[in-house]
Order: structure tokens, then sequence, then C-alpha cells
């Protein structure tokens, strides 16, 4: 659990019970587990709550959203035990991206577990982050926010997943689209593991799928493949390959 805390940087109570508790055989006695694990893991100091609750507080111990406590850390990090400063509470927008991130991550273990495709590999932020050379010898770094190798009977997919919450511009959107395609040039990732992951962007509604598919369409045609597009609500049939994604070459 800490481990994948750790990876995720933020999980809320029901995404840690999805991950850590699903066997048991009905939900409400796993949930009353989990919430009693977390609490005596708060105690110890090995994981610690934010001040901001998801819900509100009527929504009690399931609102919370959880990070590393500093015993946590110091277990990470295997340290001389020295104290260390307290964390800043993150602002809204942050923590709705990680979590969002994390959501995506979460769906792709309970996919593995159904059977639905074979989870092979996931990396988060920092692990996934590809530095290369950019234009006349710069140094740049590609910071997608979730990498994952998947794979179903006939198939073996690599992903670049990008989050996109609606908070950035369209601008910014193809500004990344542009990182990609540089550090697609530079063959480093094929090199390396042989394939250039599909980017995938996952965003929040049908409207915000259109504009961004008319966007990128607009910038490289129809017969672009590298990236492609879906709605948070069906991203593991995409991964799957159970629902195609608009992007475009559709």
């Amino acid at each position: 659990m800490l481990l994948g805390l750790a990876d995720c940087r933020l999980l809320t109570t029901g995404q840690l019970q999805r991950l850590h508790f699903a066997d048991h055989a009905t939900e409400g006695a796993a949930s009353r587990i989990c919430r009693r694990v977390l609490a005596r893991l708060q105690r110890l100091g090995v994981i610690e709550h934010l001040d901001r609750r998801i819900g509100g507080v009527r929504a009690g111990s399931a609102s919370y959203v959880w990070r590393v406590g500093p015993v946590g850390e110091r277990l990470l990090r295997q340290d001389d035990g020295a104290p260390r400063g307290r964390h800043k509470q993150p602002g809204l927008r942050f923590v709705d991206h990680v979590l969002a991130v994390a959501e995506c991550s979460v769906q792709l273990v309970e996919a593995d577990r159904r059977g639905d495709l074979e989870l092979l590999t996931t990396e988060h932020e920092p692990t996934c982050w590809r530095g290369f050379l950019g234009a006349y010898g710069s140094a740049e770094t590609l910071k997608p926010d979730l990498y994952a190798v998947t794979a179903t009977a006939e198939y073996e997919d690599s992903w670049f997943i990008e989050v996109d919450r609606s908070t950035e511009s369209l601008p910014t959107l193809l500004k990344k689209c542009a990182q990609y395609e540089r550090y697609q040039r530079t063959g480093r990732e094929q090199e390396q593991r042989g394939v250039f992951p599909a980017v995938l962007w996952v965003v929040p509604d049908d409207r915000r799928a259109e504009v961004l598919v008319a966007a990128i369409r607009h910038r490289y045609g129809t017969d672009h493949e590298l990236f492609r597009v879906t709605t948070a609500a069906s991203f593991v049939s995409v991964i799957v390959g159970a629902a195609d994604p608009p992007g475009p070459s559709n």
C-alpha cells in the first residue's frame, strides 16, 4: 500500500479500498477493514490525510485524500530518521488532477483483475518522464502523466497517458503534442523499448473530446495516428480495444 500511495502521490479512501481491499466478501466489510487499517497507519504516522476532503465533512473518513506521512517517508527513503518539514497543503486544481491520473491507474488494475487485459507495466511521475535532446541540442523533458503497457489476447500496447481536466487551453495541449512529436523523431523510445507508445488524452466529457480532436485534426490532418482522445468514462474500453477512440484518423 505504501509504495502504491507513494507512486500515485495522492489516493482517496475509495481508491485505496479498490486497490487493496477488493477481495473481501462484501463491499461493506471491505470498507470497514479499509478504514480501520488506514486509521492505524495514520496513528503510526505512516500515512496522513489532507485537510481538504472530497465530498465534504458529512462523507466521513470516506472523503479523505491520503498521502505518505513522515514515518512512511522514512521507511521509503531509509534515511537517518531526521524529522522532515510539514508538507504544504496542495491546491484544489493539483489534487483534482493527481486523483484523476490515479483513477486511470486504479481502473487499469481493476481491468487486470477482471481479466479484461494484462497490465504489464505502469509508471507514474516522475518515473515515466523522458529526457531527450530537442531542437539545436537543447535538453527537454517529456512529462506524461502516466505510462502503461497492456496486453490482450492478440496485442501488446504501450501508452503515454495525458489526463486533461479542461483547465488548460487548447494551444497548451497542442504544444504538448508537438513535444511528443519531437521526442518520437529522436528514435530514443523506439530504440530502448522497441515501439513508440500511443499518446492517449483522457478528457472529462464528450464536448471536450470533440474540441480536442478537431484541434489535432486541424494541426496534423486526418492520417495522424500518434494521438488519440477518449473520455474518462470510456478510458478502459479504449485501452482494452472494446471501443474506438475519436482521433485524427476516425
